[in-house]
Order: structure tokens, then C-alpha cells, then sequence
């Protein structure tokens, strides 16, 4: 078969990998539970699994898309030297944090905030991707020590830095209605375990 979209040729694969491996990964490491009484899994695994198929979708719009070849063809805005970097970096943090202080999750931020300065300077084309990836970095190793509603406003202003402008008041609103909003259906709603504030706040 012909790939006619590159772009999403590769989207597609992207999102099939992180989407079922991560309902993989969640499977065989926690308790499913039931959609009543959701276990540690469930979520991750519905959310990814919905990932996956979405990324399945793509991956087969792939070869039968009618875009011209300018449009559909891949422009990376880093090198196979980068990736390798930016993994020995999370690697060597990740475990440093882990042997000096007895957890990863800090070494990985600490990774995380680097590349994201590094990209600001060296890679300033690749700073979208870069900004959505560490957003979502920030909100998993700051959820439990910040709760879900500082971890939340984190997550939208780290992400709009990522884009081609950043407007306060909207960054404000949205930040706050994510927070607002996370708090109702995922604790309020769903009685999922998560810190709502910081645990001196609480």
C-alpha cells in the first residue's frame, strides 16, 4: 500500500503506541473495576484504548488521503539526536532523583523543565510539541503534591506557552474552569481518590 498523508501516517502510529500501551500497561499492573466502581485501571484504559482507536482511524486515513504531497509530507522540528538526548536526560534524572531521594517523579520534571528551556533557545520550531508534552508531565508528578486544582491551572498555562500567543484572560478562564470542572466530575462526581489541595492546605 501507498502512504499518501506521511503526517498522518506517523500521528496514527503515535497514537496507537502511547494509547494502547498505556491501557496495556494499566491492565497489568492495577485492578479494572467496573464502571460503577472504577478501579486504578479503568480509566487509564478507557481513555487509552479510545486513543488507540482514534490513532487506528488515522492510520488508515493515511493511505487513502487526497491531499497534495506539499501538505501531507513530514516536517520534523528535531533530529533523531535530540530524541536520544531527551531520553538519556529523563533517564539519568529519573534515576538520580530516584537514588538521592528516594523518587523519580522529581528528576523527571527537572528533565521535563530543562528540554523545555533547551527548546526555547535551540529548537524554537519544536516548541509546541515540546510545551504540550511537558504540560502534561507537570500535572502527573505535581497532582498529588500540588492537589488536582493547582495541578490542573498548571497544566492549561504551561500548554498556552506552547502556542503562537498567549492571551492571559483566556489562559485564566479556561485554567479556572478546568480546575472547576475537574474537581466536580472526577471527585465530586466519580469519588476518585485525588488531592483537591495541597496537603498543608487541606
Amino acid at each position: 500500500m501507498i502512504i499518501r498523508n506521511q503526517k498522518d501516517f506517523w500521528a496514527g502510529l503515535m497514537f496507537m503506541g502511547f494509547g494502547f500501551g498505556m491501557a496495556l500497561i494499566a491492565v497489568l499492573s492495577y485492578q479494572m473495576g467496573s464502571a460503577v466502581r472504577m478501579g486504578p485501571a479503568y480509566f487509564p484504559t478507557v481513555l487509552g484504548g479510545m486513543l488507540g482507536v482514534l490513532g487506528l482511524v488515522i492510520f488508515v486515513r493515511s493511505f487513502v488521503s487526497r491531499l497534495k504531497a506539499e501538505a501531507s509530507t513530514v516536517r520534523m522540528a528535531f533530529g533523531i539526536g535530540d530524541f536520544v538526548i531527551a531520553v538519556a536526560l529523563f533517564a539519568v534524572l529519573g534515576w538520580a532523583s530516584k537514588a538521592l531521594l528516594g523518587n523519580a517523579d522529581y528528576g523527571m520534571l527537572a528533565a521535563a523543565v530543562l528540554l523545555s528551556a533547551a527548546a526555547l533557545f535551540l529548537r524554537p520550531e519544536a516548541r509546541p510539541l515540546v510545551f504540550i508534552v511537558t504540560s502534561c508531565l507537570v500535572f502527573a508528578y505535581l497532582l498529588k503534591p500540588l492537589g488536582l486544582v493547582l495541578a490542573s491551572i498548571l497544566l492549561v498555562v504551561v500548554g498556552a506557552l506552547g502556542g503562537h500567543e498567549f492571551k492571559l484572560r483566556e489562559v485564566a478562564a479556561l485554567s479556572v474552569a478546568l480546575a472547576i470542572f475537574s474537581v466536580l466530575v472526577f471527585v465530586k462526581g466519580l469519588t476518585l481518590p485525588f488531592p483537591i489541595w495541597p496537603a498543608f492546605l487541606e
